[in-house]
Parts: C-alpha cells; structure tokens; sequence
C-alpha cells in the first residue's frame, strides 16, 4: 500500500488524530504478519470484479481472520487504496481537485459512524462504495449527488417540466459530515451542483431524487417545525412513501444504543428524545421517495 497516499487521503479529508494512528498501525500490523500483499490483490481482485462487494468481502473475511484485523478496518484501508487511481481519473475528467478529496471526505464519515456503532475505525456499509469508483457521485456543498435515471412507471409533471422513466436524475445523498443542514446551506448546494450539470442539463431544470427517513411524513409531528429535517422535506414533492416494519435507519439517531433495548435509548439531544418519545408510543416510520426541481436560482414549487 502506498503509505505517502494513506497519509494524503487522512490528512486532506480531515480524519481524526486517533483514526489515522490506528488505521496506520493496523496497516504496520498486516506488513509484519506479512499479509500487507493479501491487502494490496484484494484491492486489485475489487477492480476487477467491476467493484463487487460480496466477492471481495469474503477476501477481506479471510484476511480478518489470519490477521486478528477487523474487517471493518480492512475495507476502509483497501478502498483508500483503491482511492489512489481515481485522483488521476478526477484529474483527466478536469474535475477541480478539491471536488476529489470533498467526494472522497465520505470515507470519514462513514469511519465515525463505524466508530460510534463498533468501536473500530473502519467502514460497515461498503456496498454504498462502488459508486465512488465508477464516477458516479460527487459531493458539491454540502449534499451529494448520484447519476442515476428516473425508474418509476408514473411520469412526473410539474410547471410544465416531464420527467419520465429512463430520464436522467440525480440521486440526493445527505452525508453525515456534520455540517450545517440549514436551507442556506441546502440552497447554497443545488445552486453549486447546477452550474457543475449544467452543461448535460442543457437548459433544463436539475432533476433530483431523494429515497430517504429523511422525507417520513412522520417527521412533523415528531420534530419541530424549526428542525433543518422538516425545512429539507419542504424542498421536495414526496411522491411515495414506503412503511418499515422496523425502524432500519435507528442507528443513524441512537448509534450503537440502537441495538438495545428501546426503553434505554439516549436522550442526550432533542432529536433523540423527540424520536425515543415517538417510537415508545408505537409510532412507525417510513421512507419518503421526493422528487426535487431546480432551476438555478430557486426550487420550482
């Protein structure tokens, strides 16, 4: 592995002191049991089978296993490996540099959340990653924007705007970066990622989707009117709405509490009150599928 790289990749998206020491020693550690090879063809072995997570997962298993490595920590040092060619692709795409390591900052935040949840600095949702090698997402502002084409049966009209199935969309990821989610904020980040389009769009509005907890109808009744979550769901037309048996997103709001018993939940935050509160009365949730329009300057309401 390059170390030069792990070190460019750590310092540039900001992950923290105590999460570059350990992912730096357990990368010493692989060297030393002489495994640091079996890391570097696993790598390869991802590229070649077209980035398949379930294929390479039992690679990574494997090593686990002889290493004493958490898996866990082991995809988060194989896909900054894997990171390395892609500043070249950015570059040759003439994508501004600093657009490749904002993208890429993904990584951090997904080794807190593996933090938070397992006490290991690494990454458990690896299968959202290979969109990342594909070129398919960037992060512009504070969201982060997916190629993908609109698959629903029912078109979609709105001032005169047609959205049909196989056109192109944009997927709306909202990463937890931890950065302000006001509508300021929001504004500032479709604004960025039409002038990015703006030459595919040729004139069109930007057309974003957006599959997520995030647009549960429920929320207004559970959070504030003044909550960033509620302002977010104004930005779109909700224009399908799937219930959960069970709450799959819980963790993203309890962390590793979530796999307890619901009675202990935290209750350190008014978010997580006001959702401990809901849940306790029986109350389910839901994910929202919102479809959003922009034009440059403003939401098309």
């Amino acid at each position: 592995m390059d170390r030069d790289f792990l070190k460019l990749m750590l310092e540039k998206t900001n992950f923290p002191e105590a999460a570059r020491q350990d992912l730096s020693a357990r990368l010493e550690e692989l060297s030393q049991k002489g495994l640091e090879e079996d890391l570097d063809g696993a790598v390869v072995f991802y590229y070649e089978n077209h980035f398949d997570c379930a294929l390479t997962e039992e690679l990574l298993q494997s090593l686990s296993e002889q290493s004493g490595i958490s898996h866990y920590t082991l995809w988060m040092l194989l896909l900054i490996e894997a990171a390395a060619p892609m500043e070249k692709v950015f570059a040759q795409k003439h994508i501004p540099r600093e657009l490749f390591w904002e993208t890429f900052a993904d990584l951090r935040y997904k080794a807190l959340e593996c933090y938070e949840n397992y006490g290991v600095w690494g990454t458990f949702v690896a299968f959202w990653y290979p969109i990342f090698y594909t070129q398919d997402i960037l992060k512009l502002g504070r969201l982060e924007y997916e190629n993908a084409l609109y698959s629903r049966e029912e078109p979609y009209e709105k001032n005169g705007f047609l959205l049909q199935k196989g056109d192109p969309v944009k997927h709306i990821h909202i990463p937890s970066s931890g950065e302000p989610f006001s509508q300021e904020a929001r504004l500032a980040s479709y604004k960025k990622a039409y002038e990015f389009f703006k030459e595919e769009l040729q004139g069109r509005p930007l057309a974003c989707l957006c599959h997520s907890w995030l647009l549960d109808p429920a929320i207004p009744g559970i959070l504030p009117e003044s909550s960033n979550i509620v302002s977010f769901q104004k930005d779109f037309d909700v224009i399908s709405v799937e219930e959960n048996t069970e709450f799959h997103d819980c963790w993203r709001v309890f962390g590793a509490a979530s796999r307890g018993p619901l009675e202990q939940f935290p209750e350190d935050t008014s978010m997580r009150r006001a959702f401990k509160k809901y849940l306790l009365s029986g109350g389910k949730t839901s994910e929202g599928l919102g479809v959003l329009l922009f034009d440059g300057e403003k939401i098309i309401r």
